[in-house]
């Protein structure tokens, strides 16, 4: 057992016996042995490692991956063909595939720079920061929603989500970009970038509810996406003990707790006095409308609400029925017992009523609630009322004790704000939350830096240099080039060349344009054998597409993704089981109010409102993140839902549909014509003689919509190169 576990072992027994004021909490001493882990040292810039084959080198990069293979006397793999390049580059900078007539551009263009310029003009494309914005929302689990049962909607969260879109494609520094995510409300224009600080799952509750333990859960929720997301720290295992294997104490989680104490949910109108005129004539407007449909539903529901009530009365027994049946302020004691426990039984549901009315009155019902439900989407879809969603500190100061286990009923020392001590040489006068952005990014702390550019690191190359992107302790994966790594960390806070600090498109454009990137991915016998996990990168990994941009390709290769930006998240129609399954109240349509415009429906994924407990199936089989926890890496799991949802649901036969209409527009009944047109949209390539031969052959037999359905649903479309 290390010597901080065994230390902290009895700090943890002493906990479970009841740590409170009297017997105040003490931090475990941390040693020469604690700070010297990896991720505790500050990253120094290591000298470029020295190869046999200088002539593959294209930058630094290369140098620190060929030296490992070196040393495992491997060789890396030949360049990728240019189809292969800008389609890599495509999906991993923009989240899409290249147009067939981006391809032609690129292939067409024999300068020396051809692959550069590619880069560079991507980096500039407004869809990097959508593509590169999700992984971002990944990893702060974004959603707009609660959680929990109640679920309810967080109706203005997407501007942080747009927030993350534009402040990565003006490549805003990252050291400004966490500073205003934590403080952005202590800069004065920057409300929006701070609800960060509220994205997690809360419990909206009503009755008797605990608010200290409600507001504790809350400032849990903070703490640690902090520590998971900023500093690749597992802070959340020290809010009820000491880690058991990190040099992390409950002293540091409600230290950096201590920041966020009196920081509260807090919502800004954007209204002007027109404005609020406005929205309050609408609002009496809506009201107005509203009225008369309810009284008709209530009017229709009311005889079969009181039939079904004596019902319930008379299945009661005797004495319950006889307490129902004297008047409520003469019933004794006892028939007040009886009543009241009586009461959930005479709970009538709205799904009751509508069963037990007769055919023509409940279809009556469903005119009426399609009206009620319309009149709300056209209110909301005018958003009369735009709202910054973000937070504010009270003015007097809240005071943080260590919680014993966890509990806000046993409170124990009071603590001031500070950063993990193990992560500081010296613990530094901070109060606020602007002197926690700038601990955290001071160019020599020990983590910050290094968590970034490898989470940047494992989406260009599969998996990162540390393969537990959120955890840098001892129980984390090792990195497998730690030089690299620092030497990564070093060129994004300091670079080389004299640039701007803190710039990420800096980072993907080395990555990007090193020729271990440029690799081919098919696989070799000897690094098969040798570095089965492709650990040291001597070819580049085959990795399928995640769920946003399998769906975004399939939407382009119909030709009718709709590329408009940021904006009020879309709705799309769900599919009817997902109704069945998940609602369970009155008028579904009116807890999901579908996007009126269907053109809105064909939006990039990352724009589809992100409701925790309502995933589209199609996005939930392709590994989409529940959104409850940090997403540290998605996983790609291989089903048989996958296939099927493919081949069967609603969004590949409808797009398949749509692709075969306009490859019939645009190439006419040539069906050579038409299968070329198909796999230059699925593949970014030429039909080969054969796949002629064969999808002509196909044709006989079925649709044109059915063989771009069969396209659509191949390994070749589903995979990055």
């Amino acid at each position: 057992m290390p010597r901080f576990a065994a230390a902290i072992v009895g700090l943890t027994l002493a906990a479970q016996v009841g740590l409170s004021a009297d017997k105040p909490y003490a931090d475990p001493p941390l040693t020469p042995e604690d700070r010297a882990h990896w991720a505790f040292v500050p990253p120094v810039r290591p000298p470029l490692p020295a190869v046999k084959n200088a002539v593959w080198v294209r930058n630094p990069i290369d140098r620190f991956v060929l030296a490992k293979l070196d040393s495992a006397k491997l060789a890396p793999s030949p360049m990728a063909d240019r189809l292969t390049l800008v389609r890599r580059l495509c999906f991993d900078l923009t989240g899409l595939p290249p147009t067939p007539a981006e391809i032609d551009a690129f292939l067409a263009d024999t300068s020396a720079d051809a692959y550069e310029k590619l880069v560079e003009r991507l980096l500039a494309s407004p869809h990097y920061g959508e593509r590169w914005g999700q992984h971002w929302l990944d990893a702060v689990r974004f959603a707009e929603s609660n959680g929990y049962e109640a679920d309810g909607d967080r109706p203005h969260a997407w501007r942080y989500r747009d927030y993350v879109v534009t402040s990565l494609n003006a490549d805003l520094p990252y050291d400004r970009f966490v500073t205003e995510q934590l403080a952005g409300d202590l800069l004065g224009d920057k409300h929006v970038a701070a609800g960060y600080l509220r994205l997690g799952p809360v419990h909206i509750v009503s009755g008797n509810v605990d608010r200290d333990e409600n507001r504790q859960e809350v400032l849990t929720e903070v703490v640690n996406n902090v520590g998971s997301a900023l500093m690749g720290l597992t802070l959340g295992c020290t809010r009820c003990h000491d880690h058991k294997f990190d040099p992390l104490s409950q002293g540091d989680y409600y230290r950096v707790q201590a920041y966020f104490g009196g920081t509260f949910g807090h919502e800004i109108s954007l209204l002007d006095d027109d404005g609020r005129k406005r929205l309050a004539a609408a609002t009496e407007g809506l009201n107005a409308a509203l009225v008369p449909v309810q009284r008709q539903i209530d009017a229709l529901e009311a005889p079969v609400r009181a039939t079904l009530h004596d019902e319930r009365i008379a299945s009661l027994d005797a004495p319950t029925q006889a307490a129902f049946a004297v008047a409520e302020k003469d019933r004794t004691p006892v028939q007040e017992t009886l009543v009241k426990a009586a009461g959930p039984t005479l709970k009538i549901s709205w799904d009751e009523v509508v069963a037990a009315l007769p055919p023509a009155e409940r279809s009556r019902r469903a005119e009426l609630v399609s009206q009620r439900v319309k009149l709300r989407q056209e209110f909301d879809a005018k958003e009369l009322s735009p709202t910054v969603w973000t937070v504010k500190d009270q003015k007097s100061a809240v005071e943080t004790r260590v919680l014993a286990r966890g509990s806000v009923k046993k409170p124990s020392t009071v603590v001031l704000p500070g950063l993990p001590r193990v992560t500081v040489s010296t613990p530094a006068a901070a109060k606020t939350r602007l002197d926690l952005a700038a601990e955290l990014t001071r160019p020599d702390h020990p983590l910050t830096a290094r968590v970034m550019v490898n989470r940047l690191w494992r989406h260009h190359f599969g998996r990162g240099i540390v393969n537990t992107p959120n955890d840098f302790g001892r129980r984390g994966d090792a990195p497998t080039h730690p030089e690299l790594l620092d030497w990564l960390a070093r060129e994004l806070v300091a670079p080389t060349d004299g640039g701007k600090p803190w710039t990420l498109k800096r980072i993907h454009r080395l990555m990007v344009t090193s020729a271990t990137y440029r690799q081919a991915s098919v696989s070799r016998a000897e690094l098969a054998k040798a570095d089965p996990d492709n650990k040291l990168l001597g070819r580049m990994p085959r990795r399928r597409l995640d769920a946003e941009s399998l769906r975004d390709a399939v939407l382009t290769a119909a030709g009718t993704l709709n590329r408009a930006a940021g904006g009020p998240s879309i709705r799309v129609p769900l599919e009817p089981e997902v109704y069945d399954l998940i609602f369970s109240e009155d008028e579904p349509v009116g807890l999901w109010p579908v996007t009126a415009d269907a053109n809105q429906y064909t939006r990039r994924s990352l724009y589809l409102f992100q409701k925790r407990n309502v995933r589209l199936p199609l996005l939930e089989a392709f590994d989409l993140p529940d959104t409850l926890n940090a997403c540290a890496a998605r996983g790609e799991s291989t089903f048989a839902p996958q296939a099927l949802i493919l081949m069967n649901g609603p969004l590949t036969a409808e797009q398949s549909a749509r692709m075969a209409d306009d490859v019939t527009r645009v190439e006419g009944a040539d069906a050579v014509k038409q299968i070329e047109a198909i796999f230059r949209r699925s593949y970014g390539r030429s039909a080969r003689p054969e796949e002629v031969a064969a999808c002509a052959a196909f044709l006989k037999t079925a649709t044109l919509a059915d063989l771009c359905k069969a396209v659509l649903n191949t390994s070749e479309f589903l995979s990055v190169p």
